[in-house]
């Protein structure tokens, strides 16, 4: 052990120990209300940059959890989502803040436990140390996401799409749980 393993476990440690806010990539951080075609140039949802900003400033590391867009014209291969992870992290870190990692399925098949809503890839990062879901919120943009996160009993955060509105009323009733609704990121991240 050279003489700044000590230095650097300390470092290690504190960021372990960040605050972390899962969030899905498409309708969060990335406007989905028209559809999205592999190569085309993503827009940043509206006040998502801001967000980003405040979230580092708080204290919190972004954990991404995301499959495809809601609102496509065809679905996302591996390379088009690791491409998208990358510039996606690039441009995270350039306003200060830090992704703790990042999860993605690109399937579309239902019965693929990482697909939305099962909760296969909550269930990874949890096992991987990356986050206590019981202890943070997840923020997503459709029902898939709220229902994945209540199966890893972390608080659920809707974005509503200026497009699509999910009836979480109707959700609400029949899973006996509180969705808390917000018309961007940047809404949200101000309440916290």
């Amino acid at each position: 052990m050279g003489r700044y393993a000590n230095y650097m476990k300390d470092i290690w440690d504190m960021q372990a120990n960040r605050k972390v806010v899962g969030v899905s990539l498409f309708g969060v951080i990335f406007d989905n209300s028209k559809p999205f075609t592999p190569g085309d140039q993503l827009q940043i949802a509206d006040g998502a940059e801001a967000a980003i900003k405040l979230l580092a400033q708080k204290g919190y590391d972004l954990l991404i959890i995301s499959g495809q867009p809601t609102s496509r014209t065809r679905n996302l291969e591996v390379q088009d989502f690791e491409n998208i992870l990358a510039a996606t992290r690039e441009g995270i870190e350039r306003l200060g803040a830090r992704i703790k990692n990042a999860y993605y399925a690109p399937g579309i098949d239902k019965n693929d436990p990482y697909v939305k809503p099962n909760a296969g890839m909550f269930e990874r990062a949890q096992n991987e140390k990356m986050v206590k879901w019981s202890e943070t919120v997840f923020v997503g943009a459709d029902a898939t996401d709220v229902k994945a996160a209540t199966k890893v009993k972390a608080t659920p955060v809707l974005i509503k799409s200026k497009n699509n509105e999910v009836k979480t009323k109707a959700f609400e009733l029949t899973h006996q749980i509180k969705v808390q609704e917000f018309s961007s990121l940047l809404d949200f991240v101000n309440t916290i």
